[in-house]
């Protein structure tokens, strides 16, 4: 990553406070699908009063990404710093993002393929 910035594509989906995005690198080449969520705590009146106090987040679920662990770190600052921009507003300021990564097994679980996938 020589600049490091990401430029991103985001839609809605068809759930309430999911959306969808696609990261792309300096060289508009596609770097990530996500699925993002943003986490906005209860507004205090709604809670009792010894509540921990809670501050707002995205989970990041990372569907798909060019990322190894040599580009990890890179990926997820590159990202957050995305995310983070885009999401925070005069009302909600979004403090983090917490990556999800699904392990290859549950993929192939939802997919219906066998216990031992050749690959």
């Amino acid at each position: 990553m020589t600049s490091g910035a990401y430029t991103m594509r985001l839609a809605r989906t068809l759930y309430n406070d999911v959306y969808r995005a696609m990261l792309f690198n300096e060289n508009q080449q596609p770097v990530a699908h996500l699925r993002i969520v943003p986490n906005i705590p209860l507004d205090r009146s709604q809670v009792p009063e010894d509540a921990p106090k809670v501050q707002a987040f995205l989970l990041v679920i990372v569907d798909d990404a060019d990322i190894n662990k040599d580009n990890l770190i890179d990926f997820e600052e590159c990202t957050s710093y995305a995310l983070l921009k885009r999401f925070s507003t005069e009302v909600v300021n979004f403090q983090f993002c917490q990556f999800y990564y699904p392990s290859p097994a549950f993929i192939f679980d939802q997919e219906g393929a066998t216990e031992n996938p050749v690959m």
